[in-house]
């Protein structure tokens, strides 16, 4: 049966009055009032978006990790790890370049098509602890006085190649002022000669076995006759040069181009410190005779 247009079911208001009384009843007020409340608070607190993030947050584990927006949001992820990867390993890079102790180790640190900055007085420190020779042939030390003394040079920039080390003198515009080529028969040379570092003997290969009390060693190094013993230390400054006792000495298990390296470990305030130089290999020889003799 259809409602006409006359009709007036029983539930119905009958007047105007009626409907204004039906319509601001306590109930009507009580429950305007409340969505007005929710309403407000929720544009000045954002109550709801906060429930909605953290119900999301809770079961997003239960959700399948599928669509565009989860793989942009792993290509993100991934993007950031690299980049924060890169960065680590240029910090570190650029504190062990800076903490290299010799050109040798700075080529080490410094791999084939990386690059890194060098401080000037880190610099300065390396080529000073040069042989004359070597620094000599990395560049003289009158054109090095002039580089170091124009304003011309900003900075000093290193740059790791498969044949060694190349060092930039940058000037205005990053203009380079002056290349250094260290191929590695520079570096190889270099490595021959006298050098000196922090640490101990046990952390070189090169002395594994063959190293021994200071006083075994001088022992059996004095025992040996005059004529053998400048051929044993041929470059003494560098040992003179250095603060501290020796506790021990080692012989290295290679020889090249006829000499043999020799290792002394200093002890400092603390402090170890290793020393190298050349020994003629016959002299080296002799001196090992004497120490299996104990020194006899």
């Amino acid at each position: 049966m259809h409602k006409s247009w006359f009709m007036i079911y029983w539930y119905e208001p009958t007047s105007v009055a009626a409907w204004i009384k039906r319509t601001l009843s306590m109930f009507n007020l009580v429950l305007f009032s409340v969505l007005t409340v929710l309403v407000v608070s929720e544009f000045r607190f954002d109550w709801g978006e906060q429930l909605l993030g953290r119900y999301l947050a809770s079961t997003n584990a239960l959700r399948p990790e599928t669509g565009i927006i989860w793989k942009t949001g792993n290509q993100a992820d991934r993007a950031h790890s690299y980049l924060d990867t890169i960065v680590t390993e240029r910090q570190h890079q650029a504190r062990s370049a800076q903490e290299a102790t010799s050109f040798s180790e700075l080529a080490r640190v410094v791999l084939p098509g990386q690059w890194t900055g060098l401080d000037r007085e880190r610099f300065k420190t390396l080529y000073l602890d040069l042989p004359d020779n070597m620094a000599a042939e990395l560049i003289p030390p009158a054109e090095l006085v002039w580089l170091f003394g124009t304003p011309t040079l900003n900075r000093i920039f290193c740059q790791g190649k498969s044949q060694g080390l190349e060092i930039y003198f940058l000037g205005p515009d990053n203009r380079v002022i002056r290349q250094l080529d260290l191929d590695h028969q520079f570096l190889s040379n270099l490595e021959n000669q006298e050098t000196s570092f922090s640490g101990t003997l046990e952390t070189i290969p090169g002395f594994a076995g063959r190293i021994f009390p200071a006083d075994q060693f001088f022992k059996a190094l004095l025992s040996l006759p005059m004529e053998v013993l400048p051929d044993l230390i041929t470059t003494p400054e560098p040992l003179l040069r250095e603060k501290g006792t020796i506790v021990r000495a080692g012989i290295w298990n290679e020889a090249n181009s006829g000499y043999i390296r020799l290792g002394f470990e200093f002890h400092a305030n603390n402090d170890t410190k290793i020393v190298l130089v050349r020994a003629r290999e016959w002299a080296v020889w002799r001196l090992s005779m004497a120490l299996s003799r104990g020194g006899q």
